[in-house]
């Protein structure tokens, strides 16, 4: 099995690269970086989307997985955190991220949209509304377009459980032409 990751020199792409490799069968130089790129340029989302969606043309039976952000996943019915301002601006001073990143949020959505539209074999999987280093322990909720919260209600996943649930649908697709999220 082949799989080419994206950003697997971030926090989400080194734990999916760990992932893989434990099992048979142009980065930017830091999270900042990647931020401020992201601040500068939104619509790389949407771009990059209708490229791998043209690349998959000639070859139909390939599959794509995206790992997308949270800010997409709905708060209530219809309503996604990206579509709020007072909310996503909230959650982005939570963590830790400047207001103008409001504009990367929307991309990713944006660029879901445009993996919606598509009849190619794609999966979009956002992470739960925190992500952080932490155990893999290979036990966690998968939910769809609504986050998976625990009992405090908090939406929540490490970055190598994250992992594993990539890897697992890599092995066992369930999710195609779909969009699904991964939390305790």
């Amino acid at each position: 099995m082949n799989i080419g990751i994206i950003g697997a020199t971030g926090n989400i792409g080194q734990r999916i690269l760990a992932e893989a490799l434990s099992q048979p069968g142009n980065a930017a130089k830091d999270f900042d970086d990647v931020a401020e790129q992201s601040i500068r340029n939104p619509e790389t989302y949407v771009t990059a989307a209708m490229a791998f969606l043209q690349a998959l043309e000639q070859y139909p039976s390939l599959r794509l997985i995206v790992v997308g952000g949270a800010g997409s996943l709905e708060i209530k019915p219809g309503m996604t955190r990206a579509d709020s301002p007072g909310e996503l601006r909230a959650s982005l001073k939570q963590l830790g991220l400047p207001e103008a990143y409001e504009v990367a949020v929307r991309g990713h959505r944006d660029a879901l949209n445009v993996y919606r539209n598509s009849n190619r074999l794609w999966t979009y999987l956002s992470p739960a509304e925190q992500i952080y280093p932490g155990e893999r322990t290979g036990r966690f909720r998968l939910g769809g377009d609504e986050s998976v919260t625990d009992a405090n209600g908090e939406s929540r996943i490490s970055f190598e459980d994250f992992a594993v649930a990539l890897i697992d649908e890599v092995e066992l697709p369930h999710h195609v032409q779909r969009r699904f999220m991964v939390g305790y």
